[in-house]
């Protein structure tokens, strides 16, 4: 077999592990590896995480060679990271959560139309100076991904969200495992500490002087300040699983024929929360990334009255996840970030 990688994590993955993770992908136990390449691609924000596109050809039987092509996420703890650090497993940033959520049988198995990428394998090891990895190896679905979105596809998602949080207040049981996050709004929100400290003065300097204006401070020093109440009203809603990071990147749409799909990866910050919160998540982070175009977003922040009672599965009369959205969006967090790409995008 030709190798064509230079020293990277995902070298400490063997030759019997690759076999075994082509065969997965081509559904071939005899197929062979003849070349394999890889390279580290965008990983998001996580300092320890490192993703690579793995691509390669193999025999499969009497047929020619085939092409193929998988992607490998590996997990690091990384100390100086600002998310996904903990050792501990209940903690809202435990930096192997994703990897016990790909094991964990409710993942793989969920009914649709909110999905998880198809997992191929996972495996775990330690590098030549004990620093301890996880990897986890998933199809490619470079090939679907559809950004920049058509409005349309925002309405999908969520009506899809609105079906996988809805199940749990409906007739499933939601999942239990210690390591599902807890807390994860409020864990996020509360890294702003330090920032929110020195907000007052950023209005001295010229470019972030024409961001934050002295009325918009006020406005996010106040929300601050009241922070605690939304926790204690996003507790007192119905909880449900969330998945807690929905946004364009890291859902796919359609996919091996079912048009009326989402194929979700990235499930680190995977855990319960209050029904509407990862709709807010879809909206909020859409907004930061400036996945949509800033005139959308009042077309974006609409989405949410697409998920009706009946797509969300809980009973009549219960409110709108409209509104319940709406309380997770204006904590510090979510409307922060909004708030800032909305100001950056004017000229």
């Amino acid at each position: 077999m030709m190798t064509d990688t230079t020293e990277s994590y995902v070298d400490y993955i063997d030759d019997v592990a690759w076999q075994q993770l082509v065969g997965g992908l081509l559904r071939d136990d005899r197929a062979e590896i003849i070349s394999r390449h890889a390279d580290e691609i965008f990983g998001g924000l996580g300092a320890g995480t490192h993703l690579y596109r793995v691509t390669g050809t193999a025999a499969a039987g009497r047929h020619r060679p085939v092409d193929w092509t998988m992607v490998i996420k590996v997990l690091t703890p990384n100390p100086s990271s600002f998310q996904s650090i903990s050792t501990d497993q209940t903690s809202w940033d435990y930096w192997k959560r994703e990897w016990h959520i790909y094991q964990s049988p409710w993942q793989q198995q969920l009914a649709g139309p909110f999905v998880a990428a198809r997992c191929l394998a996972t495996g775990e090891g330690l590098t030549e100076t004990d620093e301890e990895l996880a990897w986890i190896a998933m199809e490619d679905l470079h090939a679907i991904d559809h950004r920049p979105w058509p409005h349309r596809h925002f309405r999908d998602v969520a009506r899809h969200l609105g079906i996988f949080n809805g199940q749990y207040l409906d007739n499933l049981t939601m999942p239990c495992d210690v390591w599902l996050g807890q807390n994860w709004l409020s864990g996020w929100t509360e890294l702003a500490a330090p920032v929110m400290e020195l907000l007052p003065t950023v209005v001295d300097y010229p470019i972030a002087g024409r961001i934050f204006t002295p009325d918009l401070i006020d406005d996010f020093t106040g929300l601050w300040s009241v922070r605690e109440k939304f926790y204690e009203a996003l507790d007192q809603l119905p909880q449900t699983l969330c998945h807690n990071d929905v946004f364009p990147r890291n859902v796919f749409i359609g996919g091996d024929g079912h048009p009326d799909r989402s194929l979700a990866i990235d499930w680190a910050f995977c855990g319960p929360g209050a029904v509407g919160q990862d709709l807010a998540t879809l909206i909020g982070i859409t907004q930061a990334f400036r996945e949509s175009r800033p005139e959308r977003w009042d077309d974006l922040n609409a989405t949410a009255s697409t998920v009706t009672p009946r797509a969300c599965g809980r009973p009549d009369g219960m409110e709108p996840t409209r509104s319940w959205s709406g309380i997770s969006l204006l904590t510090p967090s979510g409307s922060a970030w909004a708030q800032w790409r909305r100001c950056s995008a004017s000229p």
